[in-house]
């Protein structure tokens, strides 16, 4: 007498599995939206006004909820196959995708995407142009309305040998805190723009400085000197940026002073070794800031393979989430190392560059012979 066997139930039809897809299919329709449409106004460029410039800014950030709704698009998948949740997964696996593309060569620069120049150290290109330039490193921070601790800012200074130090928003009362901390005995020279309307900047040097006028026309000052940086021939051209924010209103002028900035590194002669430090308030996933980069340099932060390392908003009750703040390059300088530091009293984190520029052939046969 053959055994009655007891009914197994339908896991496919089950009611507790079918409730588990569709929560899994909602919550990766809820996740993939942030990632997706990110990703569509990236590639469509869409930082011509409010609101796509600020919701850019979130690009980076957005990777997480992207990541989370392929896992729950697969999980969908997975209690309860079926055609519409597997396009909803490989949706939302290729968003994922495209934005790892652009993300990625922030942390791993892509191999030939950075010319000779911005080498890493350890290889025999860079090896060459470092044997006998001179080392600098420079530091940039928006010291802000308030302000930053002047023994913080000059003991970090110290810490980190730093040979120039640029400060977008330096205030009066702020130059006199510094002085009064002894910035003049650890970087005796400057060039200085400072005024009482939070428009100030200022470039302090370990080396000599030749004053250039400021760029012109822009809403925050944006100091430019020349420093006679041994065996750099015409010595190293410095701006202190300050880009205007592209809030509601000020879109067209955040975009004319990142085009103006490009403007003016084209016009440089080719030999002339430069650096723009401050703060931009533009990043990567900008147009207008790619654009500023295909001028002819290189963002030292990325090529450091520390594109991602967010300064602003600091000391915020929310995370510091977008670059904002960065140290670009000429052709000609090699980057040997990137980081950012906090300071309180400022929305912004300091960043700082150790760089290597190359010497002029003229000046390599004379040290060489």
């Amino acid at each position: 007498m053959r055994a009655v066997q007891p009914s197994v139930p339908d896991l496919q039809a089950s009611p507790l599995r079918r409730a588990g897809s569709w929560a899994c299919w909602s919550a990766a329709v809820v996740l993939w939206l942030p990632g997706a449409g990110l990703t569509a106004v990236r590639l469509a460029a869409g930082d011509s006004g409010t609101p796509w410039v600020q919701l850019l800014s979130l690009f980076p950030a957005s990777m997480f909820p992207s990541m989370a709704a392929v896992a729950a698009a697969l999980a969908a998948v997975a209690l309860e196959p079926g055609a519409a949740r597997t396009v909803l997964a490989v949706l939302a696996t290729g968003a994922l995708l495209a934005q790892l593309l652009m993300v990625a060569p922030r942390v791993i620069p892509a191999p030939g995407a950075t010319p000779p120049a911005f080498q890493a150290p350890g290889s025999a290109l860079a090896a060459g142009s470092q044997a006998a330039g001179q080392r600098l490193t420079v530091m940039a921070l928006n010291v802000g309305s308030t302000g930053v601790d002047a023994d913080a800012l000059l003991d970090q200074a110290r810490a980190r040998n730093v040979d120039v130090l640029a400060l977008p928003e330096l205030a009066p009362a702020g130059l006199e805190d510094l002085e009064v901390a002894g910035i003049g005995a650890e970087l005796p020279y400057r060039v200085l723009d400072v005024d009482g309307t939070g428009t100030g900047n200022a470039i302090f040097s370990r080396y000599p400085l030749q004053p250039m006028a400021r760029v012109p026309g822009t809403s925050f000052y944006q100091t430019r000197a020349v420093a006679a940086v041994p065996g750099t021939g015409g010595g190293i051209q410095l701006t202190s940026v300050h880009v205007d924010s592209p809030r509601p209103g000020h879109t067209p002028a955040w975009r004319a002073e990142l085009d103006q900035l490009a403007g003016l590194h084209r016009e440089l002669p080719a030999a002339r070794h430069s650096v723009l430090l401050g703060d931009f308030n533009a990043g990567l996933d900008h147009a207008g800031f790619r654009k500023l980069l295909a001028a002819g340099l290189a963002d030292a932060a990325q090529i450091a393979g520390k594109g991602l390392a967010p300064t602003w908003p600091a000391n915020a009750p929310v995370p510091a989430f977008t670059a904002i703040d960065h140290i670009l390059v000429s052709r000609g300088i090699t980057v040997l190392g990137f980081s950012t530091v906090g300071f309180p009293g400022t929305d912004h984190a300091g960043v700082v560059a150790t760089l290597r520029p190359a010497l002029t052939f003229g000046l390599l046969r004379a040290e060489q012979g």
